[in-house]
């Protein structure tokens, strides 16, 4: 679109299809996990779960999307999308909007808070 000007999405950290993590993770740009994962994730931007990917630990982030598996709870700033082949389980505290694709799987609680209650479970400062 002519004059308008996004700002372009930093992917930081990528977990390849053939790898495995076990821990804590960090990062104040966007990660995409496309491997296994198990453990931990709070991200400044976005967290994407690829086709490949299983998630089983808990997600703090301001955008979350699942294009394959999570395990665990979701703290979202923003939006969460659920693409067709995704699922979730697990509870969810929400800032923002959800969206469920045909044939996406959402299986736990969902509760929306107001910004300053969903501030409140971020270690890192997610709004610099």
């Amino acid at each position: 679109m002519l004059g308008r000007k996004e700002k372009p999405e930093v992917m930081d950290t990528v977990i390849g299809g053939q790898s495995e993590f076990e821990g804590k993770l960090v990062s104040k740009a966007s990660l995409r996990i496309d491997g296994r994962f198990k453990g931990d994730i709070e991200a400044k931007e976005a967290v994407i779960v690829g086709k490949t990917g299983f998630v089983d630990g808990n997600i703090k982030a301001n955008k979350v999307i699942i294009i394959g598996e999570v395990v665990g709870n979701i703290i979202c700033r923003g939006s969460l999308e659920i693409l067709s082949t995704g699922k979730f389980k697990g509870d969810l505290k929400l800032g923002g909007k959800i969206s469920v694709e045909e044939g996406g799987v959402l299986l736990g609680k969902t509760e929306i808070l107001e910004e300053d209650k969903i501030s409140e479970f971020f270690d890192i400062n997610l709004s610099s």
